[in-house]
């Protein structure tokens, strides 16, 4: 957690010696528009992962949909500190601390229609960074050689070593089928939107792009903040070297590669060179920005939550809470 909050001061005090030693200058009412407007696209995004909920458990009138939206951005700033993606576990925490009745895998299965467009969208941003050159292709023979010539001869012997390793695996299959039917059955219900495509496109989906739109405006106003070219173009290649390279793991989304990205696809898209300055501060200004405000949204919602202004002593707390709720529920509750 400290490396990370490490890492994200050293890229704020690289953008601002840049604002200050004036090789650069940041518009602050486009940077705040688009802060806020990366907010709004936040909360819009939530009423999906909102009615995904409602559909697993239209019964639970109790839970607002505030209350997810609170429980999601407590859990996106936590993410950003805690390994492992541990605020997610922090978002599933709050939301059932308003129905405790919501099972702990039902929820956890609620993640998986909830990114359904997202992925889907990161994919696109990929093929299109990957058809302008804009990402590295891994090199052919790549993969590791997986040596078969054992199995091409003695084909016999192959035969009879699958066949023993079925026969064995026969009852062992049957008795986790036994075991994890109850568990099935509650990870199907967080998923039962999908059963209903056209409620999934209208009360998910629908959100979801509204939330991308508001992000691509968001995206608009910060590169007019460090006075970047807009166009539909530029935009696009932002959203794509800030989030669909983080979906691949031929080339992760590290600086480096975000800096590299935007330096030859600026030039690319808009016929014209652009400072290089500029565009380290872009990146580093606007993404230790947003991390530095999620976090902060972030205690301040769990500070509330559990009464402390301590970041330490809300991780704390947060992890005894929830051994002891994962330690209540018995695992026919799933």
């Amino acid at each position: 957690m400290i490396d990370r909050l490490e890492s994200a001061w050293r890229a704020t005090a690289h953008a601002l010696e840049l604002v200050a030693e004036g090789v650069v200058a940041v518009d602050p009412w486009w940077f705040a528009a688009g802060l806020v407007l990366h907010l709004v696209h936040q909360v819009v995004r939530t009423r999906g992962w909102f009615n995904i909920i409602r559909a697993a458990y239209p019964e639970a009138h109790e839970l607002r949909a505030r209350d997810v939206t609170l429980a999601y951005l407590a859990g996106a700033g936590l993410n950003g500190v805690v390994p492992a993606r541990g605020g997610d576990l922090a978002k599933l925490y709050l939301i059932r601390r308003r129905a405790p009745r919501l099972r702990w895998s039902t929820l956890m299965a609620t993640f998986v229609p909830e990114t359904l467009f997202e992925s889907a969208v990161g994919v696109v941003l990929i093929v299109w960074a990957l058809s302008q050159g804009f990402l590295p292709v891994p090199a052919p023979g790549g993969l590791p050689w997986l040596d078969v010539s054992l199995v091409i001869s003695h084909p016999l012997l192959s035969a009879a070593v699958a066949a023993a390793a079925g026969a064995a695996l026969v009852p062992i299959v049957r008795a986790l089928r036994r075991r994890t039917r109850p568990l099935l059955a509650s990870l199907r219900q967080g998923i039962a939107i999908l059963d209903r495509p056209r409620d999934f496109l209208r009360r998910v989906v629908s959100w979801q792009a509204l939330a991308r739109a508001i992000r691509l405006g968001s995206l608009a106003c910060f590169l007019a903040a460090f006075a970047l070219p807009v166009t539909p173009a530029t935009v696009v290649l932002v959203m794509a070297a800030q989030g669909g390279t983080k979906i691949i793991p031929i080339a992760p989304a590290s600086a480096g590669l975000r800096i590299a990205m935007l330096g030859y696809g600026f030039v690319e898209v808009t016929g014209r060179a652009v400072d290089i300055a500029r565009i380290t501060a872009f990146s580093f200004g606007v993404g230790a920005a947003l991390y530095l405000t999620a976090l902060g949204i972030s205690v301040a919602i769990l500070g509330r939550e559990f009464g402390t202004a301590s970041p330490r002593r809300m991780v704390e707390r947060l992890r005894e809470r929830l051994g002891e709720a994962l330690a209540r529920e018995s695992p026919a509750e799933g």
